[in-house]
Parts: structure tokens; C-alpha cells; sequence
């Protein structure tokens, strides 16, 4: 027979990976239904998937019966897979990432557009 897991280890499981993904990725929301929903495709399309069996699995755990069709070893599978991922993002670095890649974008456009204005006096002959 296989294991069940009870529905406060769920709801622990998921408290944890909620407040992970909140700390890492700075998304707001109390549930982790919520931090998935606000982070978006800040996470990788596996990593949606693996936090949603732990909604699903939360759905489950409360009603008694139905807490038997939980894979213990899928959600454990995902919780190890999901942490490691998580803990491996540094917040301060992707803040630094995004800010530098909008100043190149930026800079990148003022260039563009300076040469397309230089280029347009020196086709009227004025440079």
C-alpha cells in the first residue's frame, strides 16, 4: 500500500516553497497558488509544473479519501527539484541583470538614432 501523506505536511510543503519563491523571484502573494500566478515565466515551464502538483496535491489532502491518490514520491521528486532550482537564483544578481539590460537597450537606441541623425545632415550636406 502506498504511503499518504496528511494534508498539514502538504500545506507545509507548499508554505515552504511559497515563501521560497516569494523570497528568490520577489513576488507577492500569501499562497503559493497566487506566487505561481505573479511570477509567471519567471519560472521555467517544468518548474510551474512541479509546483502544481503541490496545488493539486493540497486539493487532495483535504478530503481524506481522495489523499490516497497523492504520488508521496512525485511530490518529493518535485519539492528537491523546485529548492534546488530556487536556491541556486540570486535576487540581487537578476535585479543588476535587468537594469543593465535595460540600460543597454537604451544606449543601443540613442546610438541608432544619432547615427540615423548624423547620416540624414550628411545626406543634405550640412556635416
Amino acid at each position: 500500500m502506498a504511503p499518504v501523506i496528511e494534508a498539514k505536511d502538504v500545506e507545509r510543503r507548499k508554505a515552504e516553497l511559497a515563501e521560497l519563491i516569494g523570497t528568490q523571484l520577489r513576488v507577492g502573494g500569501v499562497t503559493l497558488e497566487q506566487k505561481l500566478k505573479r511570477a509567471g515565466r519567471l519560472l521555467p515551464r517544468w518548474a510551474r509544473r512541479d509546483a502544481g502538483l503541490f496545488v493539486h496535491a493540497g486539493q487532495l489532502a483535504a478530503h481524506p479519501r481522495l489523499a490516497r491518490q497523492i504520488d508521496v514520491a512525485a511530490l518529493d521528486k518535485a519539492e528537491a527539484r523546485l529548492k534546488r532550482y530556487l536556491e541556486q537564483i540570486d535576487p540581487d544578481e537578476r535585479r543588476k541583470t535587468a537594469l543593465l539590460h535595460l540600460v543597454g537597450g537604451i544606449v543601443l537606441k540613442v546610438l541608432i538614432v544619432g547615427g540615423v541623425f548624423l547620416a540624414v545632415l550628411r545626406w543634405q550636406g550640412l556635416v
